[in-house]
């Protein structure tokens, strides 16, 4: 689907949609593809919804586009997904960084064609924080190893990988065929993810998930914050679960999620 331009470039975003019945659409978070969404796509559609995943531009099988990897960018691209597929009373399902997408959408563009809202894992860090920093330099000067650390602490509980390794290896490949602009460039907007201003126009039903022990964003800190900022949202902790629980602990997220949206 065409989004729009960078420079003489058109930007278009791959997607895929399958099932019927009440739309819910997943997005993914840096660096990851719409490939993270494997485990819900299946019980999802099964449970009667339509379930649409996609690719965020530089990523997977979307426009390698140099320019267009702020909050605001990449909540328009939502918008135009949503548009143009004519969604309506929609479910946002964010995972990561992807949980700034929507809540950049929702106070850009309003909830007219959204029911409720899932974030999980969000990422929440301040200016200037050293993780964007240390990143960002990795990024530009070891990129491929940087993201082979971020996939092992996204899939690490109390130091261990909980992810078998083929699989781990599966999406670091697709992670490292990201477009070296995007990688960079989407971390150093982190900052600007969830402002204050934003969560307060967030008014849907709203659903904070996180892993209990997520070693990349810890509970205690992300999900708290967004939780005293969203005092309507309802908040779960899936046990012993890390970062990338969709991934490592399908079952009993899928069973939180679904709970939530079928309510």
């Amino acid at each position: 689907m065409k989004v729009g331009k960078d420079g003489r470039t058109e930007v278009s975003l791959y997607y895929e949609d399958f099932g019927d019945g009440r739309p819910v659409v997943l997005v993914s978070g840096w660096p990851l593809t719409q490939a993270v969404w494997e485990g819900q796509v299946r019980a999802f559609v099964a449970a009667g919804h339509r379930v649409i995943t996609f690719d965020r531009r530089g990523s997977g099988r979307s426009t390698r586009a140099w320019e267009g990897h702020d909050g605001d960018t990449l909540a328009d691209d939502l918008h135009q997904l949503l548009e143009g597929l004519d969604l309506e009373g929609a479910s946002l399902v964010g995972f990561s960084s992807g949980c700034g997408d929507i809540t950049r959408y929702l106070a850009a563009h309003g909830p007219s064609r959204v029911e409720s809202v899932v974030l999980a894992s969000p990422i929440v860090v301040p200016c200037g924080d050293e993780l964007v920093a240390d990143l960002r330099t990795a990024a530009h000067r070891h990129r491929i190893p940087m993201l082979d650390g971020v996939l092992t602490r996204f899939f690490s509980v109390d130091g261990e990988c909980v992810l078998d390794e083929p699989t781990r290896q599966y999406h670091l490949h697709l992670a490292a065929s990201a477009s070296p602009q995007a990688t960079s460039d989407a971390i150093a907007h982190w900052p600007e993810s969830h402002r204050p201003d934003d969560l307060t126009r967030l008014t849907v039903p709203t659903l904070i998930v996180h892993g209990a022990g997520d070693a990349f964003m810890p509970a205690e800190w992300s999900a708290a914050i967004l939780a005293r900022a969203l005092p309507h949202a309802r908040t779960a902790i899936v046990p012993t679960a890390p970062h990338g629980a969709p991934l490592t602990h399908p079952h009993q997220w899928n069973e939180t999620v679904l709970r939530f949206l079928d309510r």
